[in-house]
């Protein structure tokens, strides 16, 4: 997240949920200034419109879960998200408004004004995107502006 920050890029996350479960979830995971960036879709209206993946087979009985956890198993330090995660899930119990959106898969989406830069849609639990690789696309995106900017002021002088 500071890389972002350095970065000059807006981090948005969205989850299913009321306010007032998204500020225990910021809580219950220490995630530092999450207020800042977490908002909640009660209504399921944003996982709607982006069409996310969800539903039981999705959740459960998709192969490319065993396989997303596989990849996780089997490179350096792979597990130690997983890991950290899941001790602070413990404790957790968090009831969705909607029943089905319990099935919701998530995504990870990098947007430049109206441009999509990148869209990852979890095709099924524990199947997320590769974050190292949403961060450079982001710097690529960062640096080509800034190249951009540096061009126009040189041509203006």
């Amino acid at each position: 997240m500071e890389e972002l920050e350095t970065l000059g890029v807006d981090l948005i996350m969205i989850s299913i949920g009321t306010p007032e479960k998204g500020r225990q979830l910021i809580n219950h995971l220490a995630i530092p200034k999450g207020s800042d960036y977490l908002y909640v879709d009660p209504e399921n209206a944003l996982y709607d419109v982006l069409l996310l993946n969800k539903g039981v087979k999705e959740t459960f009985f998709s192969p490319s879960t065993p396989f997303a956890f596989l990849d996780r198993f089997t490179k350096k330090d792979g597990t130690k998200e997983l890991t950290e995660v899941l001790s602070k899930w413990n404790k957790a119990f968090y009831i969705p408004p909607k029943q089905d959106q319990a099935f919701n898969q998530g995504g990870t989406f990098l947007f430049d004004g109206d441009d999509t830069v990148f869209a990852h849609y979890d095709e099924s639990t524990g199947a997320h995107s590769d974050i190292d690789q949403v961060i450079r696309l982001a710097r690529d995106r960062m640096d080509a502006k800034a190249t951009t900017v540096q061009t126009k002021t040189i041509a203006a002088q």
